[in-house]
C-alpha cells in the first residue's frame, strides 16, 4: 500500500485526517481485491471518502465511537491503562 504516495507496509499504521491510501500497481490486479470492491454489501463510513476507480481513499476525520460499523465492546479507560504502561 501507498500512505500519501510512500510506500508502506506497517498494517497497523496510524492514520491522520487527510492521509490518502491507495493500493500499488500490483496489489490493484489481485481477484480478492478486485471481488471485495465489487461487493454491494460493502459500506464507506462516513469518515472515509473511497474512489473506486482510482483505487485509493482519504481518511477525513477520526470516527466516534458510536460511527464504527462493527459491534464493538470498548472501555477506552482500560485502553488508556494499557497503553500508558
Amino acid at each position: 500500500m501507498l500512505l500519501n504516495g510512500k510506500r508502506c507496509n506497517i498494517g497497523s499504521v496510524i492514520v491522520k485526517a487527510g492521509d490518502v491510501i491507495q493500493l500499488r500497481e500490483k496489489a490493484k490486479q489481485m481477484p480478492s481485491i478486485l471481488e471485495g470492491i465489487g461487493s454491494i454489501e460493502r459500506d464507506v463510513p462516513e469518515y472515509i471518502e473511497a474512489d473506486h476507480d482510482k483505487m485509493n481513499a482519504t481518511f477525513l476525520r477520526i470516527p466516534a465511537f458510536d460511527e464504527v460499523p462493527y459491534p464493538v465492546q470498548m472501555e477506552p479507560n482500560l485502553v488508556i491503562e494499557y497503553y500508558s504502561r
